[in-house]
């Protein structure tokens, strides 16, 4: 069975990640996939614009580390502009060193 990681983020402190999170935990329960919470990366008041993340940086060392298997986001723009061009393309996304 596939590991799943899931990735939310909010621009601003006074936004909350919560509807993000029920939505991809929603999809987990309806695939029967198998998280581990510490899969679960958030990003709190974190601007889009920025390519460094504390929670995004944890995840690719752990993409790196083969920690999990899939990836999963409500919404492409949670990611860096430099991942989402390959999502959007069905691409795989490829972890470099």
């Amino acid at each position: 069975m596939p590991c799943i990681a899931l990735y939310a983020r909010v621009s601003t402190s006074e936004q909350t990640v919560e509807p993000q999170l029920f939505a991809l935990r929603q999809y987990v329960a309806f695939r029967r996939l198998e998280l581990a919470e510490e899969h679960v990366y958030i990003d709190h008041g974190v601007s889009g614009s920025k390519d460094r993340r504390p929670a995004l940086d944890r995840l690719l060392a752990d993409a790196r580390r083969r920690r999990f298997d899939v990836l999963a986001v409500t919404k492409l723009d949670r990611l860096p502009t430099s991942m989402q061009s390959e999502s959007r393309r069905g691409s795989s996304l490829t972890i470099r060193r």
